[in-house]
């Protein structure tokens, strides 16, 4: 409500006059979540720069050649309609640096490229070691006011270390000034893990508005080798961002011991991640990775049957492929599937399916990926449903919170009635409080208001069980009504 004299102060001659402003809550608009990111190598087309892709044909046109293109093609097939940002990554250059000798003095590189330029030095002492002084260069390395452009990153061994470029496009020089360093090229002629997590690091900045949704490299798990630095930095990415990162089994672990041992080296705490330990036989006869064809058939459940469903069943059988690989069965199943490994497997008459929802968290409250969907959904439309509400005054009689408390109970209320959230009434699904008993007037004091959210994400039907029972003629009533 205007400051009505205020209103009447300007106001100098007679007559009838009108003021019209907003009040009340808000009903903001349900977060999608419905978009891919995926990170891949490509032969033209931006670095590092998230790239609308409308179909098959125009990936071709903007990128070209790439090692994604199978990924790309099955993603199409299954959702001909898929919002795709495809990222290029770059082949960075790479360096690998050998401390010969451990003695007391300087150790001095001199680093440079288009836009940066530096000497660093590490000043070793009579006690240093090896390792002592690799340690010391990195950090000097990273510390220094090239730290933007470039990486220093320990290698295995105790005397070495590698330097990456981290700006795409950047060049690298290098030259040993003062000390025992032996550098050696290492860029390579294809893109490293390295690369593909540069690329992921590089291609979102948080300040950016992306849609929610789910990120993928299928690339790098199939072809860069060790992708543990990969799976790791979707996770980070998609946490920071309320996102869902599908991470791929190396091509190599076709076992239940081996998909164990894979899946294993990741964390993912609140269900970030999700991994797959499935391969997909396309009708070309290649194999590519089960993520792409999971985010193109979950983003097509969810628009035409809501964002709370499940990203597997048979009522969406993968097109354009023919076969899982490996092809696991029940038995496997069984012991995979509560660790979080979901598969895709061939069912008779059913076709290729994907057979499993569950996420990387340990935790019960988020193994199932729609948990961490509808969770993704409820905290993207909050973060944007209060801009109107800052830079208000915070008045005693509790108008500001109450608008506040009520802007969000219509957040939690649509999707409470688009059966996102769990209850036969809303105090069942949710319950928001933003009052008195959680704004002490220290918090006021500070500028700062306190909304709480309680939600009950719904579940999703995994196992069924259905038990039979043989009873007498005449006595299936009774015997019902007994059991």
């Amino acid at each position: 409500m205007p400051d009505i004299t205020a209103v009447f102060a300007s106001l100098t001659r007679p007559g009838v006059f009108l003021t019209e402003n907003t009040s009340g809550f808000r009903n903001p608009t349900i977060a999608s979540h419905n978009t891919i990111y995926m990170i891949g190598s490509a032969t033209a087309g931006p670095f590092h720069t998230p790239t609308f892709v409308r179909s098959l044909t125009d990936f071709f046109n903007q990128f070209g050649g790439s090692l994604s293109e199978s990924a790309v093609r099955v993603l199409f097939r299954n959702n001909p309609d898929a919002l795709l940002y495809f990222s290029r990554a770059a082949l960075s250059p790479k360096r690998t640096l050998t401390i010969g000798v451990a003695q007391a003095g300087a150790y001095t590189l001199s680093i440079s490229g288009d836009n940066y330029d530096a000497d660093v030095t590490y000043t070793a002492t009579a006690s240093d070691t090896l390792i002592s002084i690799r340690d010391g260069l990195v950090s000097a390395i990273n510390s220094s006011d090239i730290g933007p452009f470039v990486t220093a990153i320990p290698t295995s061994g105790q005397d070495a270390f590698r330097l990456l470029v981290d700006v795409a496009g950047e060049t690298l020089t290098l030259s040993v000034l003062a000390g025992s360093i032996t550098p050696v090229d290492s860029t390579g002629t294809t893109l490293a893990d390295t690369d593909y997590v540069n690329a992921i690091e590089q291609s979102f900045d948080l300040d950016d508005e992306y849609p929610q949704g789910f990120v993928l490299a299928p690339e790098a798990f199939q072809f860069a080798g060790s992708s543990l630095a990969v799976g790791l930095a979707l996770e980070t990415l998609a946490d920071a961002r309320d996102w869902v990162a599908l991470i791929d089994a190396a091509p190599t672990s076709l076992t239940v011991a081996q998909l164990t041992a894979d899946a294993q080296r990741y964390a993912s705490p609140q269900g970030h991640s999700r991994f797959y330990g499935s391969y997909l036989r396309t009708t070309e006869g290649g194999l590519v990775p089960a993520s792409p064809a999971v985010a193109a058939m979950t983003t097509k459940r969810f628009s035409e049957q809501g964002y709370h469903q499940p990203s597997a069943g048979a009522k969406y059988p993968l097109r354009g492929v023919t076969e899982a690989v490996p092809a696991l069965g029940n038995q496997e199943q069984s012991i995979l599937n509560p660790l979080g490994i979901n598969l895709v497997r061939k069912l008779a008459n059913k076709g290729v399916v994907i057979w499993g929802m569950r996420t990387l968290s340990t935790d019960e409250l988020y193994k199932f990926g729609s948990t961490r969907v509808i969770m993704n959904i409820l905290n993207g439309t909050l973060r944007r449903a209060f801009d109107n509400e800052l830079f208000n005054s915070i008045d005693g009689s509790g108008v500001l919170m109450g608008r506040i408390r009520e802007t969000a109970r219509a957040v939690c209320r649509q999707m409470w009635e688009a059966k996102a959230l769990y209850g036969a009434a809303e105090v069942d699904a949710f319950q928001v409080v933003c009052g008195p008993e959680n704004n002490p007037s220290s918090l006021l004091e500070q500028g700062a208001v306190l909304v709480e959210v309680y939600v009950a994400p719904a579940p999703n039907l995994e196992r069924l069980l259905v038990a039979t029972y043989r009873v007498s003629i005449g006595q299936v009533q009774s015997a019902s009504s007994v059991s």
